[in-house]
């Protein structure tokens, strides 16, 4: 993998060289437009795997952005405990420290949250979806993962709810911190 893309990379520095030379005219020197250089080596232009990530510069102060990702956590933290306390599975834990929140599933899985103040952020590190990046909406009042759209409250609804094969709902932005179990 690496020689082919070294391999290609030679070709592609040899190929802008020979457009970047100058092109001899009787008496006249033409250099090709820095446009046309570009255009002609796609090989060179960055290729993603995914999209680009989309930075989210939130428009909340630092002062708003701890009263409600702490919220947040202190309401996930009381509904995590309680719907655990009802489930009576001893390898199933949630701790919360110094604003990281890990929840331990046994052989599901370990999820954190922490959060993320230089970015005004919440991240999520999920055994099922992977690591995704969430900023606050003041217009609904969630935490929202820009790429899909999809709030953290609905992503955790749904993967809790494989994890302990019944309905799990849990509120985010509520006072109430009782989960709901279908």
């Amino acid at each position: 993998m690496v020689l082919r893309q070294a391999v290609r990379y030679a070709r592609c520095s040899a190929r802008a060289t020979r457009l970047a030379a100058p092109t001899l005219v009787p008496h006249l020197r033409v250099l090709p437009k820095q446009s046309q250089l570009q255009s002609n080596l796609p090989c060179l232009r960055r290729q993603y795997a995914t999209p680009p990530p989309q930075l989210n510069h939130s428009d909340i102060s630092i002062e708003k952005y701890h009263e409600y990702s702490d919220t947040a956590m202190e309401n996930l933290l009381e509904s995590l405990e309680e719907l655990l306390d009802t489930n009576n599975n001893a390898e199933y834990e949630v701790e919360y420290s110094s604003g990281v929140l890990t929840l331990k599933l046994g052989d599901k899985g370990t999820y954190v949250i922490n959060k993320q103040p230089p970015n005004k952020q919440i991240w999520l590190s999920s055994p099922l979806s992977g690591p995704k990046r969430y900023d606050y909406s003041e217009a609904t009042d969630e935490w929202i993962y820009s790429r899909d759209g999809q709030s953290l409250g609905d992503l955790l609804d749904a993967e809790l709810s494989k994890a302990f094969e019944r309905r799990v709902r849990l509120d985010l932005t509520s006072e109430v911190h009782t989960p709901k179990l279908a």
